[in-house]
């Protein structure tokens, strides 16, 4: 029997690591070639990891959530044969630099001391190698996000694992303050977040609130570790809202004669067509209007200092999934037929739904369309998916009692949001666009002449 050490492999594009989301084996679990072993995750998509060979699982490198780098055993399996992991090579002694020692001071012998060794001198404390990283440093997100906001270059920050940990950026921040003249980022060394920090290298210490130790969980507690899309969503939300100075507008719109047209539409289609509903229509009637409100369908490069505007409208529909929320992309929605959007995203959907969207489906995108169909609400305030400037929200078709002429008639109508990055988008221009939008769909025959 042999251990054949299965490896992350290169998943491309410059990824060096992913997040394994989900465990499909356990250890002592036999496993044939071509079965599930992993889930990874990275920024760009989700990918199942299958067993290169048949063996018995004998390790697992990590837990659910943790992050594992490009090139890292993912498992070690148990295999007929004499597998290919390498033999262990003895380590060579590492090369520390040593302080200076006083020499001990020598004790004259004498001949009553014959035959008994002089006292020697204490050992110096054992010291742990930490080498500065060459190349990528492979650090988890939250890692990077605090270093970012120390200003500290993560390649100066010495450690002895193979990724860096919380524990080498509070040895490296306590060095500094020790140390403050020897630093290469002095003004780092004032500030140890999420944890005290005194004049001297003693162990900090946790605060009650902000720690990233975890207390016992409280009676009645349950908790549910944040991993994977939600741990993505929760990032990409935070950045948004931390980014972004939004503003929302809703306008109502009466729905009446646009739901009497798709009533129309599916009643004379044949079987080769797909079932309508409101949002193709909507989607229709939002690309005629951006081609002349172009500044919506754009993404502002804060940190490049432009703003990008698009000839075609790539739009990002938000769909709930088991999972969370996936942002699929109708790919030049604006060059496509009513039927040939209905057809899209139904196939985006049930896509999402089986996490089988490829990398090109989740990728483009220019503005955002997101709802929640019949359980829309009166009003929402949706959060922009940055870079992006807009995400429009169509809320629920209600009915509502209207009086025209002194009559009281009964009509269907909607509330349409649209949250904007304010940086960009002035707020008349907000309320002209949807003036415009309000139009087209109140009078549903103008979205078809161009």
């Amino acid at each position: 029997m042999g251990i054949y050490l299965y490896k992350l492999p290169d998943i491309g594009e410059g990824v060096v690591e992913a997040e394994i989301t989900a465990w499909h084996v356990s250890v002592g679990d036999t496993v044939s070639e071509e079965d599930p072993i992993a889930d990874a995750m990275t920024d760009k998509a989700t990918i199942e990891l299958t067993a290169p060979v048949d063996g018995v699982i004998k390790s697992i490198a990590c837990e659910e959530g943790d992050m594992l780098a490009v090139g890292g055993v993912l498992v070690e399996l148990e295999v007929e044969g004499e597998g290919h992991a390498p033999a262990a090579e003895p380590e060579a002694d590492p090369v520390v630099a040593e302080t200076p020692q006083p020499e001990p001071e020598r004790t004259p012998l004498s001949t009553a001391g014959v035959g008994q060794s002089a006292a020697a001198p204490l050992a110096p404390p054992v010291k742990i190698e930490r080498k500065v990283s060459q190349g990528k440093v492979l650090a988890s997100p939250a890692i990077r996000k605090r270093a970012e906001a120390l200003n500290i270059d993560l390649a100066s920050v010495p450690t002895a694992h193979e990724r860096l940990t919380h524990a080498d950026l509070d040895a490296y921040l306590l060095s500094s303050i020790a140390n403050p003249s020897t630093s290469p980022n002095p003004g780092a060394a004032s500030i140890l977040p999420d944890r005290e920090a005194s004049g001297s290298a003693a162990p900090a210490t946790p605060k009650a609130q902000g720690s990233s130790v975890a207390s016992d969980p409280l009676p009645g507690e349950t908790r549910q570790k944040v991993i994977g899309l939600r741990r993505v969503i929760a990032t990409r939300m935070q950045e948004a809202k931390r980014n972004i100075p939004h503003f929302t507008y809703v306008e109502e719109i009466d729905m009446t004669a646009l739901e009497a047209m798709r009533k129309r539409m599916n009643a004379n289609s044949g079987e080769d067509k797909p079932k309508l509903t409101v949002l193709p229509l909507l989607i229709r009637a939002l690309s005629v209007t951006l081609d002349d409100w172009p500044q919506f369908n754009a993404r502002y490069m804060d940190q490049e200092g432009y703003v990008s505007r698009f000839a075609d409208l790539n739009l990002g529909i938000a769909t709930q999934t088991d999972g969370g929320l996936i942002v699929p992309v109708v790919q030049k929605a604006n060059s496509l037929s009513i039927w040939q959007l209905a057809e899209e995203i139904a196939r985006l959907a049930e896509a999402a739904r089986t996490n089988t969207l490829a990398t090109t489906d989740l990728e483009g995108a220019t503005t955002t369309l997101t709802s929640l169909g019949p359980l829309g609400g009166i009003v929402t305030t949706p959060v922009i998916n940055r870079p992006e400037v807009a995400i429009f929200g169509p809320n629920k078709i209600r009915e509502k009692l209207v009086l025209e002429a002194g009559e009281v008639f009964a009509r269907k109508v909607m509330n349409f949001s649209i949250s904007c990055d304010h940086r960009v988008i002035d707020g008349y221009d907000a309320a002209k666009m949807m003036q415009d939008l309000k139009a087209r769909l109140e009078d549903p025959r103008s979205i078809f002449i161009l």
